[in-house]
C-alpha cells in the first residue's frame, strides 16, 4: 500500500488517509502505512528546533492541535510529490458539521504552523497565513 501511495505522489492524484498516527505538526501516517507531510506549512520539530522563524504554538502544542484535528478521521488528500519517504500532499478532513477543513490552512490560522513560501508558491496560504518562511531553511 506504501509503494502504491507513493505512485500516486508522482501522479498528483488524489487518496485517502485514514489518520492512525500523527508525528508531529506537519506529519501524519495513514492506517495503511503511508506517511503523509503536509504541504506548504512547517511546523516546529519536536526537539526544539525550527528554520527561519518558528511558529508561535510549541511542537508538542502543535502535534496535539493536529491529533484533534486529523486523528481517526479520514483524510482526503491531494499528492504533491515525495519527501523523505512521504508523500507530501494537501489533505482536508470534515469537521462534525460536514464542513471541510484543510489541514495545512487551519495549522496555520491557529499559530501552530507557518506557511512555507517555498512550498506554496501559489498563494494558497495566504488567506490563512501569519509569518512566512520565502524560500525555506537557509
Amino acid at each position: 500500500m506504501l509503494l502504491a501511495a507513493l505512485a500516486l505522489a508522482a501522479a498528483g492524484q488524489t487518496f485517502d488517509c485514514r489518520v492512525a498516527r500523527v508525528h508531529d505538526g506537519d506529519t501524519m501516517r495513514c492506517t495503511d502505512g503511508t506517511r503523509v507531510r503536509l504541504q506548504g506549512i512547517d511546523a516546529n520539530e519536536l526537539d526544539g528546533s525550527c528554520h527561519h522563524l518558528c511558529a508561535r504554538m510549541l511542537a508538542l502544542a502543535a502535534r496535539a492541535l493536529l491529533n484533534q484535528l486529523a486523528l481517526v478521521r479520514e483524510a482526503s488528500c491531494l499528492a504533491t510529490g515525495r519527501n523523505y519517504r512521504r508523500v507530501v500532499a494537501w489533505c482536508s478532513v470534515m469537521t462534525t458539521s460536514g464542513r471541510p477543513v484543510d489541514l495545512s490552512c487551519e495549522l496555520v490560522s491557529r499559530q501552530a504552523a507557518i506557511v512555507w513560501r517555498k512550498f506554496d508558491p501559489r498563494g494558497r496560504l495566504d488567506h490563512c497565513a501569519l509569518p512566512t518562511i520565502p524560500d525555506g531553511p537557509p
